[in-house]
């Protein structure tokens, strides 16, 4: 994986783009993909670009045979149905299709083509799938565009939304069987989700009210207090109580839903204060000690039985800006139901 910490700058990764002209929206719709990965540090090698007039064509396809090179394919419908019939009808796809193919039955554990459904306008329904690309995952950008380059984007850049964490230990190992139980228990593994967005449930007389998303320098560990006693029955208060501890700074913003604009320009939002308090509908503003932006808000707050009465329960929705900026709304968050 990339290391966003480290100094020295990796080589780019080179990337050849496999697609069909069907019309001048869809090549214009690869040609702007193709510029945007370029700018976002992708060597992208494109025909128009690459092969100029008497020069020979069928010499860059070749080189998409280079193990060490990526492969978008761009599987319009067109292109698919060109891929299926390459015995029968002679065309660029086809011949492209010729070389990819080898390679990929070579090792079949091999991800360096990456198919992409695009959302030009020319996949009618189903995508049309080469026989050789059977079973393998695709990036569809047609329900969320900027989802979709996210992923492709991190996808070339060997950069995943969750690193594989750390290896732990083995919990069994040298203890007794009830101090395993207890270990597993109450490991802090409980209390983390990796993702960028999420819905999270916290119960906030658990692991002293400490909770973490995001990964690597994006992620915040979040120090909950439910600030009233609760005995035998549910509390009547629905508060949450947050501290900045462990993030580095955050903010208010009450009834988040209602006042969407006020999420306009989040360095503008005060954040001096250590301690925030949120009611159901409010959003946290947190900015961690790396720069990265996350927007949390309280749901709900329910009351659930346990051990020593009720215990609350914070339902509550998250999203952290991957890319470093502040450029966060409610619609950053996932819906608030399933």
């Amino acid at each position: 994986m990339a290391d966003s910490n480290s100094t020295t700058p990796l080589a780019a990764p080179v990337v050849f783009v496999s697609y069909s002209w069907d019309n001048e929206e869809h090549v214009a719709w690869v040609t702007n993909l193709s510029r945007r990965l370029r700018a976002n540090g992708i060597d992208v090698h494109l025909d128009r670009w690459d092969v100029a007039a008497g020069q020979d064509l069928f010499l860059f396809m070749e080189q998409y045979a280079n193990q060490e090179a990526r492969v978008l394919v761009i599987l319009s419908d067109d292109y698919g149905y060109k891929a299926k019939r390459r015995d029968e009808q002679h065309s660029g796809v086809g011949t492209e299709t010729a070389i990819i193919t080898p390679s990929i039955y070579r090792d079949l554990r091999t991800n360096r083509v990456i198919p992409i459904i695009p959302d030009s306008g020319t996949v009618a329904a189903n995508p049309i799938i080469p026989t050789y690309l059977d079973g393998r995952t695709w990036i569809d950008f047609r329900d969320d565009h900027e989802a979709a380059y996210e992923q492709l984007l991190r996808q070339l850049h060997n950069a995943p939304f969750e690193p594989a964490p750390p290896l732990g230990t083995n919990p069994f190992v040298g203890k007794t069987s009830e101090q395993a139980r207890v270990s597993i228990r109450n490991d802090p593994a409980r209390w983390k989700h990796g993702q960028s967005s999420g819905r999270i449930s916290v119960n906030l007389h658990e692991n002293s009210g400490r909770f973490t998303f995001g990964s690597g320098e994006a992620s915040f560990e979040l120090s909950l207090e439910y600030p009233f006693m609760v005995g035998d029955q549910p509390g009547s208060e629905k508060t949450v109580r947050h501290y900045n501890d462990s993030i580095g700074r955050i903010g208010l913003v009450r009834s988040a839903a209602k006042h969407p604009d006020r999420l306009n320009d989040l360095p503008l939002l005060p954040m001096s204060n250590r301690v925030e308090t949120t009611n159901p509908g409010d959003a946290l503003i947190m900015m961690n000690r790396a720069g990265y932006w996350a927007l949390l808000i309280l749901d709900e707050l329910t009351f659930h039985s346990g051990l020593n009465g009720y215990e609350p329960v914070a339902l509550m929705r998250f999203a952290v800006a991957t890319n470093r900026t502040s450029e966060l709304t409610m619609d950053s968050l996932p819906p608030l139901t399933k």
